[in-house]
């Protein structure tokens, strides 16, 4: 397993799910420490935010979801006041009840790729790789030209050791969309890993807007370039990425061991001292996330509060606002702090002339009332 990779899997539990094309791009929750997808950790796909931009910070007060079924006034169908069921108290029940999520929302989206998406990051998220490769397999034979299909595909052949395989699809998605979150890194990673160093500096050269300044690119680059034996060159890169990332300890590695080949012993032993320490602590924060197993009921509360956020989008964006006002109070009733499910809630309420219940919402979560929308 590459740098990478290793760094992804001791990641945070902190994933929001990975907006695709018309949902706009943020790539997977769900394993791209780095490169703009989280870890498989993580609670699933992030979205943009539908009202106002400052109003999902403002709202990141816990409401709870009771408070969410106040009355209202008017002839606007009201999901709030249909009773939910209680949340699952079971890794089953949770599994069962984001699989039923994401089977509706794919029987109401069948043409759109988010569901697939969402769908293939839960198997992931509960352990199930093969079930998200399957997904994905079947979207590729129907989109042959899916840059997303050949991302997720790679990155899963990654974790299974199938560099081989990961660089054929990672290859066919930097093809198709250069700029596609996480596509350049895990590529050049691979082919680092396959002892393809010029490949890797080749595809890792290439500055994008979005990756531009992304220090485990120049990171990886630095590495290839080592394994070239253009040291000079690795040591700028990894003198780049620290300039970025300060506390990058595989930046820090890499820079002493150029300066060593490069003969400047001094710094090299420098660098290697600062190392060294940040890898002391990087050991004793994995210790202290020791609890974060893939069956951690907290996180997987948040993630279903994610999920469910990512799902009212969807429904949203697809024109269903009745079942986007479902999702997102379910998204309250997992997680009651949830940013994006809040914001939606808010949005929907004002641009439905339900101005009572929004005002009501953005008071209970401590926020300053933001203007309203015109429709």
């Amino acid at each position: 397993m590459g740098i990478v990779a290793r760094e992804a899997r001791i990641g945070s539990m902190r994933r929001l799910a990975i907006p695709l094309r018309c949902v706009a791009v943020a790539i997977a929750p769900v394993a791209l420490w780095g490169c703009g997808e989280a870890p498989r950790g993580a609670p699933g796909p992030a979205v943009p935010v539908a009202g106002p931009r400052r109003l999902a910070k403002d709202l990141a007060s816990a409401i709870p979801p009771a408070s969410l079924h106040a009355p209202a006034t008017g002839s606007v169908e009201r999901p709030a006041d249909e009773a939910r069921p209680p949340l699952p108290e079971s890794f089953d029940g949770l599994r069962e009840e984001a699989l039923a999520l994401a089977a509706a929302l794919r029987e109401r989206h069948p043409a759109a790729l988010e569901p697939i998406d969402l769908e293939a990051t839960m198997h992931d998220r509960f352990g199930n790789l093969a079930a998200a490769t399957s997904l994905w397999e079947q979207w590729l034979a129907e989109h042959p030209d899916s840059a997303e299909a050949h991302l997720r595909l790679g990155k899963y052949a990654r974790e299974r050791g199938e560099e081989t395989l990961a660089v054929e699809h990672l290859e066919a998605a930097l093809a198709a969309r250069p700029d596609l979150p996480g596509v350049q890194v895990l590529l050049g990673e691979s082919l680092t890993n396959l002892g393809r160093p010029g490949a890797a500096v080749a595809v890792l050269a290439r500055e994008f807007p979005a990756t531009a300044r992304n220090p485990n690119r120049l990171t990886l680059l630095g590495h290839a370039r080592l394994q070239e034996g253009d040291h000079a060159g690795a040591k700028e890169d990894f003198e780049r990425a620290l300039a970025i990332d300060p506390a990058s300890s595989h930046a820090l590695y890499g820079l002493s061991t150029a300066c060593s080949r490069l003969g400047e012993t001094e710094a090299a032993a420098r660098h290697q001292a600062e190392f060294a320490k940040r890898k002391a602590q990087s050991l004793a924060r994995d210790r202290a996330n020791a609890k974060a197993r893939l069956d951690d009921m907290p996180a997987l509360l948040q993630a279903m509060g994610g999920w469910y956020a990512s799902a009212g989008r969807i429904d949203s964006a697809g024109g269903d606002k009745a079942a986007a006002e479902r999702d997102w109070l379910r998204a309250l009733d997992f997680a009651p702090a949830q940013a994006v499910a809040l914001s939606g809630l808010v949005d929907l309420y004002r641009r439905q002339g339900r101005e009572g219940e929004a005002q009501r919402l953005v008071e209970r979560s401590g926020a300053r009332p933001a203007p309203q929308r015109r429709p």
